[in-house]
């Protein structure tokens, strides 16, 4: 893929750049560019073939953030539950997130001839409100069949770590992370310390993300203490999941931890949103846009947020439908009901 007469690197990560087929831009090897540029144009009409040949193709994660390495696995598993035999590579920054994933044949191996860019931003430039991110790279392939689940696999030494790690902690754990990259998807801090004030009267909270996330008390911060994969560990123990659209909220889809995701109008819940959470968009959802970190040259008109219009009863109440009446908690007390 080029922008602007350059190899456009998945997450403008440079040390993927070698891996990456080059276009040549003078003749004679011109040609053998452009014709790998044709062959790999309708690339869905020569799947069965490649399947039947235990060929190669390699998928790219294009936009390269974290949460999109999730979703271009899920891309992959689709492929491959159609086209078995098919041989993949995947070239995506934070690669770590797809150890051990059974279904994935490499990571990071040098591009092969046959190639398909794992993206959606096409969805992004006409602000696509219904179609959802893997049925639309499926399409892109003349794959008509897709499931949207996210996939994570953890080593048996990655779990009993987690579960020794806290072990000393009273159950049920529930687990949170404030904040995403994109500050528009971003609840208010206020808010999200009422919630904690009440949730901590009965569970005991765990604290996942990186450094950025606030401080907050009552809560065990591991944010900005463990990798990727130790905080994907420390999840897997957890009951229940609330955060904003992230990689968190991929993670514990992957992880079937059941999550509590607040979305605001940030992005559309139809298209990013796991039909296995409860997916709080407060009012006005229908006016949901696309916020992603662009570059410069991408001047998309970025969207007011509706997320001061979610308060913490919503999230609260919500919270409580998935915990179930019937929960242990560490403690009697019940969460009032509180003014947001």
């Amino acid at each position: 893929m080029k922008a602007n007469g350059k190899i456009e690197i998945p997450g403008g990560e440079n040390e993927l750049l070698p891996l990456l087929y080059p276009f040549h831009e003078t003749y004679p090897k011109k040609i053998l560019s452009k014709f790998r540029w044709w062959r790999n144009k309708n690339l869905g009409k020569k799947l069965k073939k490649l399947n039947s040949t235990r060929s190669w193709l390699t998928v790219i994660n294009r936009l390269g953030a974290r949460g999109d390495t999730l979703i271009t696995a899920n891309v992959i598993h689709c492929i491959k539950n159609k086209y078995q035999n098919l041989r993949v590579n995947c070239i995506t920054p934070h690669s770590e997130l797809l150890l051990n994933d059974p279904v994935i044949d490499s990571i990071n191996h040098p591009e092969t001839f046959y190639s398909f860019d794992s993206s959606y931003f096409e969805l992004i430039v006409r602000n696509e409100k219904n179609e959802n991110v893997v049925e639309h790279n499926l399409k892109r392939l003349e794959i008509n069949d897709f499931f949207y689940k996210a996939t994570f696999t953890l080593l048996s030494s990655e779990r009993i770590w987690a579960k020794s790690e806290l072990s000393r902690l009273a159950n049920p754990l529930i687990a949170i992370s404030t904040r995403s990259k994109d500050e528009i998807k971003n609840w208010p801090i206020e808010k999200w310390t009422k919630v904690i004030n009440e949730i901590k009267k009965k569970y005991t909270i765990i604290h996942l993300g990186d450094e950025k996330e606030p401080i907050f008390e009552h809560v065990i911060r591991y944010a900005g203490k463990c990798t990727m994969r130790n905080t994907a560990a420390l999840l897997s123990q957890c009951k229940i999941f609330i955060g904003p659209d992230s990689l968190l909220m991929h993670l514990a889809n992957g992880l079937d931890v059941k999550s509590v995701i607040i979305f605001g109008n940030a992005r559309p819940v139809n298209c990013l949103g796991y039909s296995e959470n409860l997916n709080l968009t407060g009012p006005q959802s229908d006016n949901s846009s696309w916020t992603h970190t662009l570059t410069p040259s991408e001047n998309l008109e970025k969207p007011s947020s509706n997320m001061n219009q979610i308060n913490a009863m919503q999230v609260l109440t919500a919270f409580e439908s998935i915990v179930g009446p019937d929960s242990q908690s560490k403690t009697n007390d019940s969460i009032q009901p509180l003014i947001a």
